[in-house]
């Protein structure tokens, strides 16, 4: 047996208002559920059922889609026309929202008007999980002492998320080392300005090899005085920062995290003794491959390269052919995989290898 734990814990840090972790959110959930994925977690309540989370954020979004559309018809009215009001930097439009719209509430507002096209696709990938039967999880502390923080506007958040946050990484952490337990496989969205706070929990219980964990962001500012990445970057993020300007590089992205999945921690349970893409990998090269199955109800062959000698040219013949390969650890010898050779297209490249 050829094993190790679950699948990594996937943590994607962004910045809430971003479109293009939400682009790459819907993604990953559409995606990785072949791989066995099978829970999205978000900075919810803990204490919320999945139903609470659905029925809350519906809610939230009608009130939101009403509120802006409130905002263009003041703007319009005052012969002020913007196509897309969310485009507009934080600064500037809470300046017409308090001229226009709401010279009391004009902070909320325009928090509400810059999250709504994030939001909206956050809906997309609610109903995606859904259907692909995902479970949906709050993993933050409970609704009470949350909506002390929630229910204040920015100029006085962040020194209640500040108080708050010590609590809130711990309690993240432990349900995240809970899931990983209970679950296939769990991806977190989680605000970047947790980043360090998160990882270094989970460094100091030493769980920190079965995590993955990304930030990435588009080319845009909240507000455009200011340029917010060069504040959230740190030690933490710097080797894990994504720019994602268009859907070529959402796809790049997704790429190289399921690259990071399958080699990161893949769990072999099963040896696979009659398989015939094994067999003639085997012919071919006058080496014992050996197949095993792993979650997702993938077949994976295998071979231990640590004492042969034509490493490159295995390597080589497997690229001339397009067949997916990487290398891994497994019991401190090097592997190298051949992934899903169970699938038609992958057993129909093998066999032209000759």
């Amino acid at each position: 047996m050829i094993s190790s734990s679950s699948l990594p814990t996937i943590i994607i840090f962004e910045r809430h208002w971003d479109e293009q972790p939400k682009n790459l959110g819907k993604k990953l959930v559409t995606e990785l559920a072949f791989e066995g994925y099978d829970t999205i977690c978000f900075e919810f309540a803990q204490d919320l059922s999945m139903d609470d989370i659905l029925s809350l954020h519906a809610k939230q979004l009608r009130e939101d889609i009403n509120l802006y559309s409130q905002a263009a018809q003041r703007l319009g009215r005052a012969g002020i026309k913007i196509d897309k009001l969310s485009e507009v930097g934080f600064s500037p439009l809470a300046q017409l929202m308090q001229q226009y719209v709401s010279s009391k509430h004009f902070y909320t507002v325009t928090e509400k008007i810059k999250q709504l096209p994030a939001s909206l696709i956050l809906k997309e990938t609610f109903k995606e999980a859904q259907n692909l039967a995902f479970t949906i999880k709050g993993i933050d502390i409970n609704t009470k002492e949350l909506s002390e923080i929630t229910s204040l506007d920015l100029t006085q958040r962040m020194s209640h998320i500040d108080a708050k946050e010590e609590h809130r990484i711990q309690t993240m952490t432990n349900n995240l080392l809970k899931l990983s337990t209970e679950k296939k496989g769990t991806i977190f969205f989680c605000g970047s300005l947790h980043a360090q706070n998160l990882i270094d929990s989970f460094k100091q219980k030493n769980m920190q090899n079965n995590l993955l964990y990304y930030f990435p962001h588009s080319n845009k500012n909240y507000d455009d005085s200011v340029n917010d990445l060069d504040l959230l970057v740190n030690e933490t993020l710097k080797n894990s920062t994504y720019c994602l300007q268009n859907e070529s590089d959402v796809n790049k992205l997704f790429n190289k995290i399921l690259d990071d999945v399958k080699k990161k921690n893949i769990e072999y349970q099963e040896e696979i003794l009659d398989n015939s893409s094994k067999s003639f990998l085997t012919e071919v090269f006058k080496l014992n491959f050996k197949t095993f199955k792993r979650l997702g109800d993938h077949v994976d062959a295998l071979l231990d390269i640590s004492q042969i000698d034509n490493e490159a040219t295995i390597l080589s013949s497997l690229r001339r052919k397009n067949i997916k390969f990487y290398q891994r650890s497994l019991n401190e010898c090097n592997h190298l995989v051949v992934p899903e050779i169970n699938t038609t297209e992958t057993a129909r490249k093998i066999r032209r290898l000759q």
